[in-house]
């Protein structure tokens, strides 16, 4: 077993006469040629021979660096990676199936045409003496051993010949993917996600030419809506919006021919109810003394077919202001206290009339606001829902005419 087996002239001669080289279709990241001086050109995709629609092949490496499919040998036939048993023994060999351990490939791979004595197995690292294949930024270097049959097998091609070809020899394409979690998981593929989950989408570029750009976009219809991103250049992330009950699809489209889709489905918003947004409320004094609000209405919107009876109450006040106290109606004005209450029945079409009253004693401080109070509703089987109300103060000044 000498290097010497590689013969350059032989070398050369079928290297210029070698089919050009292209990308590598999405199933199958690895594309271009190994080289062996005994049985010539090892094809690692379809697509360097332009062959897919009559034989689809290639060799696949996982983000867990496993390699697995099948390179193609016009002298020897197809080349298993991945799915193999029964490991010969080697110095320095592993007995596993190929896979790329930090930037050092291990196991073995097999031609699948042996026979007699010849057992086609292809060591991808070993010793006595010392060689290996490696793999760096999207490229494959070194030597794999297929025995007295196939003899060294060359990663690197232009490495080692750059005179010859600058981008002949196994690399991985370019490739990209697109996850979209919740709280640091994945929802890809959940079919009951939560109503309301704010999407954080995460997609991964790999080994991409120089110019490559990628999209993500929405490709379904009908639930929160998304804003397509261009134009990217390198891996990232983008926090989306609420997300309501549809099914959703989205995809990752690269300039590369890559195109990779993320689904899954949100579930139905559950009961519940909300009071609306907070609202201002005017209140005008003219002197020391007591005022009343305007009067607002408070309703329940239901969510989810909710039904149940709400009870409003009031959870949030204001300051303490020396010589001034609040009191507060649920009836439109007919009553007041300090912490009144009230029901709304479904179907919530009326609503209540909300006041506050404001007494000052003489020598009060200033009314300046504007001060919150925050109305709480509860309801069996929901979580409760909140409103503020902002009270905001102004002074009246009488004017005077002559008649």
């Amino acid at each position: 077993m000498r290097f010497s087996f590689f013969l350059k002239i032989a070398f050369a001669i079928v290297l210029l006469s070698s089919p050009l080289f292209s990308h590598a279709g999405t199933e199958h990241n690895m594309t271009g040629y190994a080289w062996s001086s005994n049985i010539g050109w090892i094809s690692f995709n379809c697509t360097n021979e332009s062959t897919c629609g009559t034989v689809n092949y290639g060799v696949n490496k996982a983000a867990d660096g496993t390699m697995t499919g099948y390179a193609w040998s016009s002298a020897i036939g197809w080349i298993q990676f991945g799915g193999l048993s029964g490991f010969p023994s080697g110095s320095g060999t592993t007995a596993v199936n190929a896979q790329v351990v930090g930037s050092n490939v291990q196991g073995w791979a097999r031609a699948l045409s042996y026979s007699g004595t010849w057992d086609g197995w292809i060591s991808l690292a070993g010793t006595s003496p010392s060689y290996g294949v490696t793999h760096s930024g999207g490229s494959f270097a070194g030597y794999a051993w297929g025995g007295e049959v196939v003899g060294w097998v060359l990663f690197d091609v232009q490495g080692v010949y750059p005179a010859i070809c600058s981008d002949c020899g196994v690399t991985i394409e370019g490739d990209a993917s697109l996850d979209i979690k919740s709280g640091g998981v994945s929802i890809v593929g959940n079919g009951a996600v939560p109503y309301g989950t704010i999407p954080v989408f995460e997609w991964t570029l790999v080994n991409m030419p120089v110019g490559t750009t990628c999209s993500v976009s929405k490709t379904s219809a009908g639930g929160t809506s998304f804003t397509t991103i261009t134009n990217i250049g390198a891996s990232g992330t983008y926090t989306g919006s609420a997300l309501t009950n549809t099914s959703y699809t989205y995809q990752i489209s690269c300039t590369n021919g890559v195109l990779k889709t993320a689904s899954f489905t949100v579930a139905p918003q559950p009961p519940g109810f909300s009071l609306g947004s907070s609202e201002t409320v005017a209140i005008q004094f003219v002197s020391p003394g007591s005022a009343v609000s305007e009067e607002k209405s408070v309703f329940v919107n239901a969510i989810g077919g909710y039904s149940n009876p709400v009870t409003i109450s009031i959870t949030g006040f204001p300051p303490a202001i020396a010589s001034t106290t609040f009191s507060y109606s649920f009836n439109g004005g007919s009553s007041y206290s300090s912490s009144p209450t009230a029901n709304i029945t479904s179907p919530y079409s009326s609503g209540i009339g909300f006041k506050v009253r404001v007494t000052r004693l003489s020598g009060a401080p200033a009314f300046t606001g504007p001060y919150t109070i925050t109305l709480t509703g509860t309801g069996s089987g929901a979580p409760n829902a909140t409103k503020s109300m902002i009270i905001n103060p102004t002074s009246f000044i009488p004017k005077f005419e002559e008649f």
